[in-house]
Order: structure tokens, then sequence, then C-alpha cells
């Protein structure tokens, strides 16, 4: 493992493991799922990724497997900052600009397999980046259709929770706790400045 990926991944603890395989079965991969509200070494980094709340609802894409998640977003292109992408991603499968993004955590994907010829991500370890933000307006027309998006709505968290892999519902239940302490701290910020 690269010295400086190991170095950061070592100064922080998993709270999930998992492993994955995609592209039908042809890409086997360790998942490690951390929180952290610091950016990892960006060379690394293939995907950004976020979880987008509006009140106590979450946006979850139903993608071509039929399956559910809620962290949309995708790669960068050439020039972009994280943050860019991540608004460009988000509007495109969601129909949706994002407030307030906050990093919330990272997961590292490790290769099983031998590196799949013409590769051009980093081999064998890469970092999706996970931030949590806020809905903010509503943009159809931007919105994308493809394979990897049939579907994108929000769903009471409660209903989302029950679609998802352990990692994915650990992210969006410390999203939600971390929006009720913010509302908290806020309420009692105006109820200070009110007395």
């Amino acid at each position: 493992m690269n010295v400086e990926l190991a170095r950061f991944l070592n100064a922080h603890t998993p709270f999930y493991e998992d492993t994955a395989v995609w592209f039908n079965g042809r890409m086997p991969l360790r998942e490690h799922f951390y929180l952290t509200n610091t950016l990892p070494p960006l060379d690394f980094v293939t995907s950004v990724r976020a979880i987008l709340l509006r009140g106590d609802e979450v946006m979850v894409i139903r993608d071509d497997g039929d399956s559910y998640h809620v962290v949309p977003g995708g790669r960068r292109e050439s020039g972009e900052s994280l943050l860019d992408t991540l608004q460009r991603e988000v509007v495109e499968e969601t129909g949706w600009a994002m407030a307030q993004p906050r990093l919330l955590g990272i997961v590292h994907f490790h290769h099983l397999a031998p590196e799949p010829d013409g590769y051009a991500y980093p081999y064998p370890d890469f970092l999706h980046v996970i931030y949590v933000a806020q809905a903010g307006e509503n943009l159809p027309g931007a919105q994308i259709f493809d394979e990897y998006v049939l579907e994108a709505d929000f769903w009471p968290v409660f209903d989302a929770q029950e679609l998802l892999g352990e990692g994915q519902r650990r992210f969006l239940a410390t999203a939600v706790q971390q929006q009720m302490r913010e509302e908290t701290d806020s309420r009692s910020e105006e109820n200070l400045f009110l007395s």
C-alpha cells in the first residue's frame, strides 16, 4: 500500500468492513468504512458522494441492479475540486442542488483480484469520499437518467434504512444524528439571543 495512504488510514479506525463484487463478478473488493472530517490523499479519490437530506427524508437512488443506495455522486472530471464534482454529480443524478456540504467519511476499497487490463484508476487501493448535505434548489431539467440511475426520490429516513447495507446505514444514521445536533444547537443559540 502507498505510504501516504497507509499513514492516513492508520490514523483512523474503520467502523465497518465488508466485501463487494462489482461488474458482474469480475471485480471483488474489500471495503472499509470510516467516519472522518479529514480529507484523505486526493490521488486515491475516484468518486465523491453525498447523503442528501431534506428534513426527515433522504435521497434514495435505485440503480440498474434494482438495488438502492443513498450516496449519489460520481467521478471527478479533470480540474474539478471535490465539491465541484459533488455538486455536478448530485444535480445530474437527483435533480437537486445541495447546500451546506460537510465531510462525513470515506470508503476505502482494496482490490482482491489482479489488476484488470487497461484499468485507469488507482490500484490496488482507491477511495470514495462521502459528504452529507442539505437539499437545495430543485433542478429537474438537469437530472440525467441512465443505467446507473433509474429512479431518484426522497424517502423517509426510516424506510430508506431498511434498504441499505450496514456501511451506508451507519453513514446515514451518523448524518441524521449530526443534523439533529446542529438543529438543537441552532435553537439553543436562538434562545440565548432572544433572552
